[in-house]
């Protein structure tokens, strides 16, 4: 076979944020090419939880209710466990009907997701190669020359414009020395299927241990009592403290079953499987001559729950609207295309930018009990109060992030906090003499404790740590004076 076939765009891989890519091109009479190296249907490691961002957009692109259809109930409420302990059980506080977003997520497996939305990108009229693997790519003579390989044979393909969209190991990303290689925003996952699940419909559970920290678990019900269920922990922990996510994930698996009592009979039903997540935290310019990069190529997941699908497929809608302007006046050159970052950045960080930071504040290893203890009180007040679980919670991932509301329930938190550990510390001395350790000042000498041994374990990370709080804390200030947060209206479809 041989084919020298050219196409206005190239798009490498064909999941989620590709699809998408070649969904919005192609409807709108581009030529598009689709690479992808698997066979769809095909597993990936991912919790296979869309979040009501997402399903808006699958929504407006048709299939939507076609595949909520086919999932099990939507996700509406959670448990939350810190350690041993329950810290919060009830309804999902930030998930409310606006700007057509649905209020509940929805667990729809990947083989199935990427299936339905590489198939919605075909009927546009983009043309796929399954099957087939990118071996190299060169720009020459104003356009990319992309050498693939498949199980028949060898060809080349040719375009004007080129998207990495082939996850975190992309060979786009590569080929144009833009890869992410920084392991402060990389996690690493393992996943599995259970069943024997009976947990309540619609309710998943998510779990914080100190010895996966920062990292959590996940249990995300699907139909027939069958879950997915999965680990995943910063590449830095892993590397600087000598995690191993196989070891989390097999002991993950038992905590849940002595914690939720609903898994008490969790079996597993599929090899456990495992990759990495590049976070928006390391997410750089994206842009270079003759192409752009999107979804886990371009470091786009939620810097605090590693979710990626409702944020590949954003990225990819605001980057096709810069090829498209790019088509249309000729022009390819990394100058031109700098527009998208320009108009990811507008987009993305009122929302990231603020949990890219409180991901960075967390990444500290030795706070962890400090973060452990703060995160049970948090969870005892949204329990009571739903105007701060709704504000307070939104902050943990998602797109329903307000930086000015978060900000202001943190300083009314930290001043009631305050407040109540003074009287309370007062009352001890006054009728007992004690120390009130077990208020504020426990909290305090945690987190003391955890400050000096981040500072003498490693005195050139701390420093650096500390540096990259400030840096980010300086390019966070302006968007806590945002209004509003773009994600929750979307983006025009």
């Amino acid at each position: 076979m041989s084919d020298s076939q050219l196409y206005d765009v190239i798009v490498v891989g064909g999941g989620p944020a590709g699809s998408t890519m070649a969904w919005s091109l192609a409807r709108r009479g581009v030529r598009v090419a689709v690479v992808e190296r698997a066979n769809f249907p095909r597993e990936k490691v991912c919790g296979d939880f869309v979040e009501p961002a997402g399903l808006r957009i699958l929504q407006a692109m048709g299939i939507g209710e076609a595949l909520e259809a086919s999932t099990s109930s939507p996700i509406t409420a959670t448990r939350i466990y810190l350690g041993p302990r329950l810290g919060f059980r009830g309804k999902i506080p930030y998930y409310k009907p606006e700007h057509g977003l649905p209020a509940h997520g929805a667990i729809i497996p990947r083989h199935v997701l990427d299936h339905r939305l590489l198939e919605q990108a075909e009927r546009a009229s983009a043309k796929v190669y399954a099957g087939c693997a990118v071996r190299a790519i060169a720009r020459e003579g104003g356009l990319n020359h992309v050498d693939v390989h498949s199980a028949e044979a060898n060809f080349t393909l040719k375009s004007r414009l080129i998207v990495g969209a082939d996850g975190a190991e992309s060979v786009v990303a590569r080929s144009f020395n833009l890869e992410m290689a920084d392991r402060a925003h990389i996690s690493i996952a393992q996943r599995a299927y259970v069943e024997g699940i009976e947990a309540p419909d619609g309710e998943s559970a998510v779990w914080f241990d100190e010895d996966i920290a920062p990292g959590y678990g996940w249990m995300f019900p699907m139909s027939g009592g069958r879950a997915n269920v999965g680990v995943g922990i910063l590449s830095e922990a892993c590397h600087r403290q000598g995690h191993s996510v196989p070891t989390a994930f097999a002991a993950t698996i038992e905590r849940l079953k002595i914690r939720h009592p609903g898994c008490a009979r969790a079996t597993l039903v599929s090899k456990p499987i495992g990759g990495v997540v590049k976070m928006y935290g390391g997410a750089g310019s994206n842009h270079f001559d003759g192409g752009v990069l999107i979804g886990d190529a371009g470091a786009f997941a939620d810097p605090m729950t590693g979710e990626g699908i409702t944020q590949g497929m954003e990225s990819a809608l605001i980057a096709s609207a810069t090829l498209l302007r790019a088509l249309e006046q000729g022009r390819f050159d990394a100058a031109f295309l700098a527009s998208f970052e320009r108009d990811f950045r507008s987009y993305f960080d009122p929302s990231m930018l603020l949990l890219g930071f409180c991901a960075a504040v967390m990444r500290n290893w030795h706070f962890r009990e400090f973060w452990m203890r703060s995160s049970l009180r948090g969870c005892e007040r949204a329990m009571a109060d739903g105007e701060f679980a709704r504000v307070a919670g939104a902050t943990f991932g998602g797109v329903n992030v307000h930086p000015l509301g978060a900000l202001q329930h943190l300083g009314t938190s930290i001043l009631r906090y305050l407040s109540e550990g003074t009287i309370s510390t007062l009352r001890h001395l006054v009728s007992e003499g004690s120390s009130g350790r077990e208020a504020m000042l426990g909290d305090f000498l945690v987190w003391q404790s955890g400050w000096k041994s981040s500072a003498s374990a490693d005195p050139a990370w701390h420093a650096a740590w500390l540096s990259d709080l400030l840096r980010r804390a300086v390019q966070l200030g302006p968007q806590l004076l945002s209004l509003e947060n773009p994600r929750i209206r979307g983006l025009s479809i």
